[in-house]
C-alpha cells in the first residue's frame, strides 16, 4: 500500500520511476505539542530518468555525512540520523 503510492508520487512529483524494499525502512510516532505524527520511511532506488523539479523549486543531493546541514523537523531527525550510521 504505501510502497505504491510512494511510486506515484515520485513519478508524479520528480518525474522519475523507483523500485522499493519490501519492507519499510524505518517507522516513526513523534508527538509534537497539538498532534502526533506517523511517519513511515522508505528505502527506494531510481530505476528510470534523471529527477527534476516539476513541483518544486530544485532539487539537491546530498552525501549522508552532509544531511545535518538542513534543518528537519523533529519527526525526521531518527530517520536522518540513521541513515548517517550506516556505511
Amino acid at each position: 500500500m504505501f510502497f505504491s503510492a510512494l511510486k506515484r508520487e515520485i513519478s508524479e512529483e520528480i518525474n522519475c520511476q523507483i523500485s522499493t524494499d519490501t519492507n519499510p525502512y524505518m517507522d516513526i510516532v513523534h508527538e509534537y505539542e497539538t498532534f502526533i505524527v506517523y511517519l513511515i520511511s522508505i528505502r527506494a532506488k531510481i530505476v528510470h530518468r534523471t529527477p527534476t523539479a516539476t513541483e518544486h523549486s530544485k532539487l539537491i543531493w546530498l552525501r549522508r555525512e552532509n544531511l545535518l546541514s538542513l534543518v528537519w523537523a523533529p519527526a525526521d531527525i531518527p530517520t536522518v540520523e540513521k541513515l548517517i550510521q550506516e556505511k
